[in-house]
Order: C-alpha cells, then sequence, then structure tokens
C-alpha cells in the first residue's frame, strides 16, 4: 500500500512521497522538494530514467505514488531530430496501463496537442502543458489532483466488487430459501399423499381385485396434484404482476387485488400447499427479473405477500365452509 494513502487529506501527498520521473532531461530536483515541502510532503524520495526499457523494468522492481512522463517536441510541432521521445511517451503510456499499472500518472508537455489529450483521457492520465516542464509551479499540484483521482477511482472500484459480492450473496441466500420452502411443500404432499395412501390400501383390503385397485392408486396421486394446481396463465401473469407492485411499492392498498386474487384461486380449490407453490414460483421469476435490487428485500416482501394471501384464501374457504347448508 502506498504510503500517501494516509497523508492528510488537505495534501494527499505524504512523506516518503515516491516519484517516478521519465524525460530527456533530469529534473530539477531542488524546486520539487520545495513544492513538496511547501505541502507537508517531506523527505521525497525521487527517480529518474531517460528511455522507455528502463522505465518499464523499473516498474517491475519497484512500485511509486506517481509517475511523469515528458514528452519533447520540436518547435514546428513534430519530433526533435535526435529524440523519439514524442513517440515514445505515448507508447510507453500504453505499456504501462497494459501491464497493469495503475498508480497516477502525468503527461508534461510543452506546448499544447490535441493528440496528447485524446491520447490522455484515453489511459487515464492527466496533461500538463507548461513552458517551463519540470519547473513548472502547476506540477504539484497537478500531481495533487491526480493522486486524489486515483484514490477514488479505486475506492469507487472497491466499493463495485463489494456490492456485486453482496448481490451475489444475497442471490445465493434467496436460492436457499427458495428451496427450502420448497422442501416444506415437498414434505406437506409426502405427508398428505401418505395419509391418502392408507386410507385407500384400507379400502382395498375389502375390495377382492387386488392389482386393478394398485394401478388406479398409482393414478389417482399424480391427477389430484395436477388438478389442484392447475390455473391460467393470465391468473399466474396477474399473480406475477402483483407481486412485482408489492415488491416495489409494499402492500400500501393492494388489500383489494389480494382479495381478489385469493377469491380466484379459491375457485379454482387450490389449498394453501398449492398456492405457496404457485408462489414460489412467481418469486423465482421476480428475482431474476428485477435486476439490482437488493434480493433481501425482495424475500421480505414476497414473504408478506404469501401470509396475507393465505389469510385471504382461508377467509374465503371458511366463508364457503358457512355458507353450505348443514345437511350437505
Amino acid at each position: 500500500m502506498s504510503d500517501w494513502l494516509a497523508a492528510p487529506p488537505e495534501s494527499g501527498v505524504a512523506a516518503g512521497f515516491r516519484l517516478l520521473c521519465v524525460g530527456t532531461t533530469e529534473p530539477d530536483w531542488i524546486g520539487l522538494t520545495l513544492q513538496l515541502d511547501a505541502i507537508g510532503c517531506h523527505d521525497p524520495r525521487f527517480r529518474w530514467v531517460s528511455t522507455p526499457s528502463e522505465t518499464m523494468t523499473l516498474l517491475r522492481q519497484e512500485n511509486f505514488d506517481c509517475i511523469i512522463i515528458e514528452c519533447v517536441q520540436s518547435i514546428d510541432g513534430g519530433k526533435d531530430r535526435d529524440d523519439d521521445n514524442a513517440w515514445d511517451a505515448i507508447a510507453l503510456l500504453q505499456a504501462i496501463r497494459a501491464s497493469g499499472c495503475d498508480d497516477p500518472l502525468i503527461l508534461l508537455s510543452r506546448r499544447p496537442d490535441d493528440g496528447l489529450v485524446v491520447d490522455a483521457c484515453r489511459f487515464q492520465c492527466e496533461l500538463l502543458v507548461s513552458s517551463a516542464l519540470w519547473s513548472s509551479r502547476a506540477l504539484v499540484n497537478v500531481m495533487q489532483r491526480t493522486i486524489g483521482q486515483a484514490l477514488t477511482a479505486r475506492e469507487n472500484h472497491q466499493h463495485a466488487v463489494a456490492n456485486h459480492r453482496r448481490l451475489v450473496r444475497e442471490r445465493d441466500e434467496a436460492g436457499h430459501l427458495l428451496r427450502q420452502q420448497r422442501d416444506i411443500i415437498s414434505e406437506l404432499e409426502v405427508l398428505a399423499h401418505g395419509v391418502s395412501a392408507d386410507s385407500d390400501c384400507n379400502r382395498r383390503q375389502s375390495v377382492v381385485c387386488g392389482a386393478e385397485s394398485s394401478d388406479e392408486d398409482s393414478e389417482a396421486i399424480p391427477e389430484q396434484r395436477t388438478h389442484s394446481i392447475a390455473v391460467p396463465d393470465e391468473v399466474r401473469t396477474y399473480y406475477y404482476e402483483l407481486l412485482r407492485t408489492y415488491v416495489i411499492m409494499g402492500s400500501g392498498n393492494l388489500g383489494a387485488e389480494i382479495g381478489q386474487l385469493a377469491r380466484i384461486l379459491a375457485e379454482f380449490k387450490l389449498s394453501p400447499r398449492d398456492t405457496l407453490s404457485l408462489h414460489l414460483e412467481r418469486v423465482e421469476h421476480v428475482v431474476k427479473g428485477l435486476g439490482n435490487r437488493s434480493t433481501r428485500h425482495v424475500m421480505a416482501r414476497a414473504d408478506l405477500l404469501a401470509l396475507e394471501l393465505i389469510i385471504h384464501l382461508g377467509e374465503c374457504y371458511q366463508q364457503a365452509a358457512s355458507a353450505e347448508p348443514v345437511g350437505s
């Protein structure tokens, strides 16, 4: 971890600041030292190299808090006759970023150049245009801004990674909860069908055709299950939209809609167990369709809807039972 991470917020540059300078001319270390000392950065550590190969070799061996690359240009806007740094600066910049180095980086140019601006934006670095080059009074200020931006970018990346991990963990938790609820339904089905099978077995003991009764019994349970959860696609779509609205807005004024859905399910003779099975099926679609919304929030709201719906469904069956004639 770089030492400047512990620097005071007002300066952004801590003691022992490590600076790598790349250029054909050696910087004015006295001027840089005085400027850094003025902002509270004492005992800085400077390194200077004059070629791209030396730069890459040094970066493989050491870490720096900031890198400055000098772009040397001639009077007519081309390259100096005996110097290739006007082109090598961009190639070196590309090589540094391609190697995975995300350290704060500054391009130092004597004159404005639109191409340098484009490359600086492409490789996420600062561009300082000054005729004074290494002696520029703005150099330290640009370093402070570059370091601050790099620190902010790293923090944003860490937050993004942490948020992605949280979402993945919540989705795993949601999947685990859905599996647990489906296991509950499966256990209830086993218990209910076991009781039904026992009663059918007692009945078949008084019947001579045991083999035929066994064949009928093996087909009775699947038919009953298929009939109990058979609802039109319109009902499933309505349940899905109601669940999405409930998850996003909360219960609000959805009591009438929930009561209407319960009456529809009661007309199809859905038991509470089958209603919960339909609910879990719709919840799985909602979890997949809400994107980055908190899955824990979705599950909490969905459980509330299931509870409210089961209550309405029970009231529907209770009203239907009380309305039946006593002798029927």
